[in-house]
């Protein structure tokens, strides 16, 4: 009974570590979704966007990058370092939607990519993401020559506190992306959740940082920026409130099997 009351009331973060044991890519090149568990900061959620979901104007840009190959950058109002493009912007925790998701509330980001067309130019690989809270606007300070010919893994003075990373210098997990699926800038591409537990409300602005192609992921950067954004409050500028949202298909398959195991053990024990 206890193996059944944890497959039953924990599915979610049971497939997500199963997940993460067997596998070190999410393929989101023919959409989807799937999950993984991050070097820090716990279970993340990454969807395939739908551009019919995502109305004109419903998004607010907080970064752009751009570079051929290897790419990143992060958002901040202090000029444009690494591969930003200017108009990269602090971000407050209070602009960051709230959704849930099979009962736990996330924080929701949205990647728009804009790469080539036709091939392998279509493709493009995200190696890592961390994030990290302050009160104010930050520079980073430490990235080293190795961590951008690989996998790179950025830090920020105190008292900026780093709060998710997916990856660890060894590029362990990728997510695989496909710009064919959405062609132009603005569509959006991504879904990113990070649990809303992993954020402090007691620091304001929130640093996303990201970094994209090779090395060391398998498709490179070949054209247009990427582009971060969080979604706006629909008619008012009020922050958002925690707001129910459709499970990824692939988790919610996966619920629907662990719940149909747990009624055939019920059945064999009663018998």
């Amino acid at each position: 009974m206890k193996i059944f009351r944890i497959l039953v009331g924990g599915w979610l973060s049971v497939f997500a570590a199963a997940a993460t044991a067997s596998a070190t890519t999410i393929d989101l090149t023919s959409g989807g979704s799937g999950n993984g568990t991050g070097a820090l900061g716990g279970n993340f959620l990454a969807s395939w966007v739908d551009q019919t979901t995502i109305g004109s104007g419903a998004a607010d840009t907080f970064l752009r990058l751009q570079n051929g190959g290897n790419e990143q950058g992060y958002n901040t109002s202090i000029g444009a370092p690494l591969d930003n493009k200017p108009g990269a912007r602090s971000l407050t925790l209070s602009e960051i939607p709230i959704v849930t998701i099979s009962g736990v509330d996330y924080r929701q980001f949205l990647l728009d990519i804009n790469e080539g067309k036709g091939g392998d130019d279509e493709l493009l690989s995200l190696n890592q993401i961390q994030i990290f809270q302050s009160n104010g606007d930050q520079s980073h300070t430490s990235l080293s020559a190795a961590s951008i010919a690989s996998q790179a893994v950025i830090g920020f003075d105190a008292p900026a506190s780093e709060i998710f990373r997916m990856n660890n210098a060894d590029g362990s997990l990728e997510i695989r992306l496909n710009y064919a699926l959405n062609s132009g800038s603005g569509a959006g591409d991504m879904f990113f959740y990070v649990p809303d537990a992993d954020f402090d409300p007691a620091f304001s602005n929130v640093i996303l940082y990201s970094q994209f192609g090779v090395p060391s992921g398998f498709a490179s950067s070949t054209a247009g920026f990427e582009e971060w954004s969080v979604l706006k409050p629909q008619g008012d500028t009020t922050p958002f409130s925690a707001q129910a949202v459709p499970e990824p298909a692939s988790l919610l398959l996966l619920g629907t099997g662990l719940c149909l195991i747990a009624r055939r053990a019920r059945r064999r024990k009663s018998a």
